[in-house]
This record gives structure tokens, C-alpha cells and sequence, in this order.
């Protein structure tokens, strides 16, 4: 449960000025300002044509509740095929799953966890790598990526997935949608994806990696939307939020089914890889997000509150989905900026796309006034000022007993462990350092037979025009072998009974660092073992890392605590 801030508003004279530290609550009067409700305009959901293939397998549907999924199904089909391609793809276009995937190793540098060897874990990646970001990634390479992930979202997606709408989710699990990993077939809620039942269903499935899912969607949405439309309100704004939402759940839910429809992806704890550099472990929300250039759309009342029935009166907000390409802090209170129902207007209308030609991600999917907001954590004053956005700061922790907890899913955890705790809301939150997080970087494709040295593993006499990182589930080059090694902090050694690695400079997140003198015990992040409890000697830079996952702290501020130590 999220609280709200009148609760903490006796503590929140005590909150630092720190952005993100500071509540805010919503005010109607800036809400009808700033056209988020009260809009009297009728609005005309006409989207014409074919609803995308992976979204057209519905069963046991009524006519009538179909019909009001009609322009919903089509704004989600025009969403992925026009900004949606490359985040997919970053799933489909490769096998995340083989042996030399670069996700395969932890994602956070404090992250000492030992996986034993054999554990299903090990084949399970961390992160989903970002192939598009690559420095390699040519226009012909991202072309061949998309057209793969096309094809498959047609034919083997497609046929894996089965829709369906559920009419007791919402009211007893507060869920609007959910990636069921095997076919329902009739099961209550309470037996979906229980590890014992999809490992069943798994075991049916040996000829194909491909598993069979069913997608639930709440019977809310299009319940709502045919209510409204006999109460002769299908034109208005209430009627457009619902079935924009709609859109959004269908989406959230087929990120989740990406990575879900492979039988490998399969752990104990149900548990999926973080994409790119997301801070928080949620493919649903980082998919919408990659399509709304790092915001989700969310209800303004609190979906907790909204139990009795799905309505949309109190309008829609955009919420900041945290990145490490932006922000180093988790803040208290997350800043959310009111959705303009004229925006959503023209994302149901046709004319609007038709009008946008080849300009369509930048002059109707993505807010352009929001550019600015995505650096920063606390609310823009001059954008929720000088704009049509009104703004709201939630809180991002919920009470627990006589204590606090940041908000997360049941085994999602934040990925800088520092934010993975316990909150103490008096005092200010220490800023993670650069080094925490250690995204996966692509692999370069092979280089020319003729260039290979004699040193270096040929790629099986493979010519330039067979590049293997852009084949659909090929393995990777040998030179996959060489990952990324961490970054020393302690001390050089000067004893000579320790061979000493020469220097050498790395890429780590986006920026060129000096890395000298490597102690040979500081094992490198290949290594399976480098993260064993049972080995006999480690280096001081990783009883850093230790004590700073331990303490629940950054380097930086252990440093500055030894520091005041020594001074008293």
C-alpha cells in the first residue's frame, strides 16, 4: 500500500531539500487548468486498420466487450510497430540465453551472491542488453534486427499467445493484467505460475523453446467503456482514459511475454532481468516506458482505491521510470505530471497519424515537453508553470510496522542496493557513485576472416557478410569471453610474490577509465567463481564492496565516515 503524504506530513518539515525528498498532493483546480479533467470536448476514437497479429488471439470473448476493445487493440498495435520494434527486439533479434550473452553477469557491482554450478540460475541473464545503443549498431544492422523481431512477433509470438479477459482479478487481486506462463485452462488465480504447474506445462514443450502463455485483462476495462457507451458518453473523456489504459496493460503485458515465452527463462523465484540500464527490475513498465521516451502513464487515484470499479474521472499522470543513464538517487517521492486528454485525443485519431508522416514517434507517441524532466527527480517548476502540466510528488515507501520500506513488487528488487532496504526518511539519501552498476556493453560482430590475428580464435572461417550477433539465436564470437572487469579501488601492490596484469584502459559506462595494475587475486567478472564464499583471499576492493552492500551504503560514504572517524 502506498501512503499517502498527509501521512508523513508531521515529518515533513524534517525532509531535506534534496530533489525527489519533498511531497506534494494534487489539486484539482491545476488538474482542470491544465486539461487533465473536466474537458468537455467531445472526443472520437476512429484508428482504422488491422490489428497486429500477436495481439488478435482472444478467446471466450462476449461480442460486445470485444467491439470496445477494437480501437484500444489498434492504438497498441500502432505503439509497437512504431516505437516499440528495437526494445523487443533486444530479445528476439539474439538468444539471451547462451552461454557467452553478455547479461549474464550481476548488474550491480555490491552483488556477491554464488550461484552453485548446475543451478538453472546460470543460464537465467541479469540484464538485457541494449544491442541498439552499440557504437557498431549501423542502420543496416538495426534494419535487420527489426525485420527478424517483426517476423517472430507474426508467426511464433503470435501463436504462443492467448488473450483473455478475466472478470474476478481486479476485484480480489487488485490486478488490471497478468502474464500467465502456461495456458490457464480454467485454473483459479490462486494456482496461476506456481513453479510445480509451469514446469509441467514445460515438460510438454521439449521439440520447442517456445512456451504457450495466457494474457489476462481485467473485464473492467471493456465493461466500463460499455457502460459509458449506453449511457451515450462513448465520446467522452472518461471513455477515451479507459481505453487508453486498456492500451497500456495490454502493452505492459506483452514486455512480460517477451522474455517469458522461452522455456529457459524459468527459476524458482519467477525472477526477470533488468533491461538496459532500468534501476528497477519491471519489463512491463520498462517497455511502455521505451515507447514513451522513459515515462508510464498511471491513474491519479491510486489503483488500491479503485477496487470497487475501474473509472477514470480523476484523470492520468505520467510517472518517471529511474535509469541509470540519468539518475544516481531513489528519490522519496516520485514527481508525476498530469496526461492532457487532448493528448490522448490525438493518439485515438487518425488524422493525427496521418498528418504526422514520418514524424511519428516525435509529434504524436512522445511528450516533447517532458524531454527536460527525464535528468532530474524532483517536479520542474518551470515546465509544471509555463505548461499544460499539473504535478504531484507520491511517495515511493510505504509504512511497515514502526518503519519504512521503499515500494516494489514481491522479487523485484531496486538494483542499487543502498535503495533495497529499509528508508529512514530524517535523513538525506546518499547519491550512488559511477561505480555501482555495470550494464552489460554489446559484443562487436566478427571482424573479416582476412583481419583475424594469428592469436585470435577464428570465427569458424566466417566471412564479414556472416555476422553472427545479428543472426536470430546465434552464438556469440569467441572474444564474447572477454567481459568487463571491475574497476580497482584499493591500493597498489608493490609485492613481487603477486604478478601484476599490465595496464590497459576499458570502456565502462560510456566514459574512458584508467585501469593499472590489477592484483592477480582481484578475479575478473568471467570468472564463474569470482563471486565464491568459499574462496580463502580477497582484495580490499571487493571487502569494499562487502561492507558497502552490508551497510547499506556507497564507497563514497565510507570513505567519508572512515574519514570523520580518524579526524575525531
Amino acid at each position: 500500500m502506498t501512503i499517502s503524504p498527509q501521512v508523513t506530513g508531521a515529518r515533513s518539515s524534517q525532509f531535506s531539500t534534496q530533489p525527489g525528498s519533498t511531497p506534494k498532493r494534487w489539486d484539482k483546480k491545476e488538474l482542470r487548468r491544465c486539461g487533465a479533467i473536466g474537458t468537455t470536448k467531445s472526443r472520437h476514437l476512429n484508428l482504422r486498420g488491422e490489428v497486429h497479429p500477436v495481439f488478435t488471439n482472444w478467446v471466450d470473448i462476449d461480442p460486445e466487450l470485444e467491439r470496445e476493445l477494437e480501437q484500444p487493440l489498434l492504438l497498441a498495435s500502432r505503439l509497437l510497430e512504431d516505437a516499440g520494434l528495437p526494445w523487443v527486439s533486444d530479445f528476439l533479434a539474439h538468444d539471451i540465453f547462451t552461454e557467452n550473452y553478455p547479461g549474464r553477469n550481476p548488474s550491480c557491482r555490491c552483488s556477491f551472491g554464488y550461484t552453485p554450478p548446475g543451478n538453472s540460475r546460470e543460464v537465467v541473464p541479469k540484464t538485457i542488453v541494449r544491442h541498439h545503443r552499440a557504437s557498431w549498431a549501423t542502420p543496416e544492422h538495426t534494419d535487420e534486427w527489426t525485420r527478424d523481431t517483426k517476423r517472430q512477433l507474426e508467426g511464433k509470438m503470435a501463436d504462443a499467445l492467448t488473450w483473455q479477459l478475466d472478470a474476478d482479478m481486479h476485484r480480489e487481486k487488485g490486478w488490471v493484467g497478468y502474464t500467465c506462463r502456461h495456458p490457464r485452462c480454467e485454473l483459479p488465480l490462486d494456482e496461476l505460475d506456481r513453479y510445480e504447474n509451469i514446469e509441467w506445462w514445460d515438460r510438454g514443450y521439449e521439440e520447442s523453446r517456445w512456451r504457450k502463455l495466457t494474457i489476462l485483462l481485467t473485464t473492467e476495462f471493456p465493461a466500463r467503456m460499455a457502460e459509458l457507451r449506453r449511457q451515450g458518453k462513448d465520446h467522452s473523456e472518461e471513455y477515451l482514459l479507459t481505453a487508453f489504459m486498456a492500451t497500456m496493460t495490454i502493452l505492459h503485458e506483452l514486455g512480460h511475454a517477451v522474455y517469458w515465452k522461452d522455456r529457459r527463462a524459468l527459476t524458482r523465484d519467477l525472477r526477470e532481468p533488468y533491461y538496459g540500464a532500468d534501476l528497477e527490475m519491471e519489463l512491463g513498465d520498462s517497455f511502455v516506458a521505451s515507447i514513451f521516451g522513459g515515462w508510464v502513464p498511471v491513474p491519479i487515484k491510486d489503483l488500491t482505491q479503485l477496487r470497487e470499479g475501474l473509472e477514470f474521472s480523476n484523470g492520468i499522470a505520467w510517472r518517471q521510470v529511474l535509469s541509470w543513464d540519468a539518475h544516481r538517487l531513489r528519490p522519496k517521492y516520485r514527481a508525476h505530471y498530469s496526461i492532457p486528454v487532448a493528448y490522448v485525443a490525438r493518439l485515438f485519431s487518425e488524422e493525427s497519424w496521418r498528418e504526422a508522416g514520418g514524424n511519428i514517434l516525435r509529434d504524436v507517441i512522445r511528450p516533447k515537453d517532458l524531454e527536460t524532466c527525464f535528468s532530474g527527480i524532483g517536479i520542474d517548476h518551470q515546465i509544471s508553470v509555463n505548461s499544460q502540466y499539473a504535478t504531484a510528488a507520491r511517495a515511493d515507501f510505504h509504512c511497515v510496522g514502526q518503519g519504512w520500506r521503499w515500494n516494489r513488487l514481491p522479487g523485484a528488487p531496486f538494483r542499487i542496493p543502498q535503495y533495497d532496504g529499509y528508508l529512514c526518511p530524517d535523513l538525506d539519501l546518499p547519491i550512488a557513485t559511477d561505480d555501482v552498476i555495470e550494464e552489460a556493453r554489446p559484443l562487436p560482430p566478427l571482424q573479416p576472416a582476412a583481419t583475424v590475428t594469428p592469436a585470435t580464435p577464428k570465427p569458424n572461417n566466417r566471412n564479414h557478410n556472416d555476422i553472427l550477433i545479428s543472426s536470430p539465436f546465434s552464438p556469440f564470437s569467441p572474444s564474447s569471453l572477454e567481459k568487463f572487469p571491475q574497476p580497482p579501488r584499493g591500493r597498489k601492490t608493490n609485492n613481487p610474490a603477486k604478478k601484476i596484469v599490465p595496464s590497459k584502459r576499458q570502456e565502462t559506462g560510456g566514459k574512458k577509465t584508467q585501469v593499472s595494475q590489477i592484483p592477480r587475486f582481484v578475479k575478473l567478472a568471467k570468472d564463474p567463481n569470482v563471486l565464491s564464499p568459499d574462496r580463502s583471499e580477497i582484495s580490499v576492493d571487493e571487502l569494499r564492496c562487502r561492507l558497502s552492500q552490508l551497510l547499506g551504503v556507497s564507497f563514497d560514504e565510507l570513505e567519508k565516515f572512515f574519514e570523520a572517524s580518524r579526524c575525531a
